[in-house]
């Protein structure tokens, strides 16, 4: 049986650097889950990770129209039991016209319908995300200034929506277990120490508080939230980090946030986790 993982988000979320990424992890063999066997065509991916070794983060491709599945067959271990996993990857531009619409596409609503679980991002400090309106203030102010232009919708409001597609979509579990739904707060590295500390899910509480709300109500998905970094820094600005991948490519670089027994947050180099969690590895 093919196994998918459904990636969503809005536009500059962090999906596409994701998929670019996790391929040499799960092709190095040393994370939760591994390449079992090689995919047939990867064209889409290589090219993402190449502008990662370039030391550029890969453009926006938010405006295009044809989806770029990747589709690789993995293992916990080397010899071990197979589950073939499909991540298709729909721009960010496309999910939100889905919330603004209030409609899904039958394609995109079958492909949930089949999937075992997705991983829903958000980006810490993204241009594209758009803040609620205090509608008190602002209306009169945007009124006495002759600018009555829609900012948009709030991000944090598409979220909720795509939450909603996939709490009435996701099916349960083989075991008859919740659908797992991994949130994953990318650019984790540009928070300071002490929100580090904290955790994604305080920064998304702060930050996003009607996500938190709903990601405290919702009882039909099995949520867990982990903080991405996909190369350890910012390539745009930190000269450093862009160096240091240039010169030595993306072994080692990035990491997953996760909240260890204890409770602490920490670092953790394998950026398989949140695929391996969602099928149970």
């Amino acid at each position: 049986m093919t196994r998918s993982v459904v990636l969503l988000g809005g536009p500059d979320s962090g999906k596409t650097n994701y998929v670019g990424r996790v391929w040499p992890a799960l092709d190095t063999k040393q994370g939760r889950l591994q390449i079992a066997q090689q995919p047939d065509d990867i064209t889409f991916v290589l090219e993402v990770t190449d502008h990662l070794n370039s030391g550029n983060f890969a453009p926006r491709s938010e405006h295009a129209d044809a989806r770029r599945d990747f589709e690789v067959i993995v293992a916990e271990e080397e010899g071990g039991a197979q589950t073939a996993i499909v991540i298709p990857d729909i721009s960010g531009e496309l999910w939100l016209n889905a919330v603004k619409d209030s409609e899904i596409s039958s394609d995109w609503m079958d492909e949930l319908r089949r999937a075992d679980g997705a991983l829903l991002f958000v980006r810490v400090g993204s241009d594209q995300d758009v803040r609620p309106l205090d509608w008190v203030s602002s209306k009169k102010m945007m009124a006495k200034l002759g600018n009555g232009e829609d900012p948009g919708l709030a991000t944090q409001v598409m979220l909720c929506e795509l939450l909603r597609f996939l709490e009435v979509s996701l099916i349960d579990r083989p075991n008859g277990g919740r659908p797992r739904v991994s949130i994953v707060v990318s650019a984790w590295d540009m928070v300071d120490v002490g929100k580090f500390a904290k955790g994604p899910k305080a920064y998304l509480e702060h930050e996003y508080p009607l996500l938190a709300g709903r990601l405290n109500d919702i009882e039909r998905l099995d949520l867990r939230v982990f903080g991405l970094s996909v190369v350890g820094g910012d390539l745009k600005v930190d000269a450093d980090c862009r160096d240091a991948v240039q010169e030595g490519g993306l072994d080692g670089r990035g990491w997953v946030a996760v909240q260890n027994s204890e409770g602490k947050w920490e670092r953790d180099g394998d950026l398989t986790l949140p695929i391996a969690w969602i099928i149970g590895a």
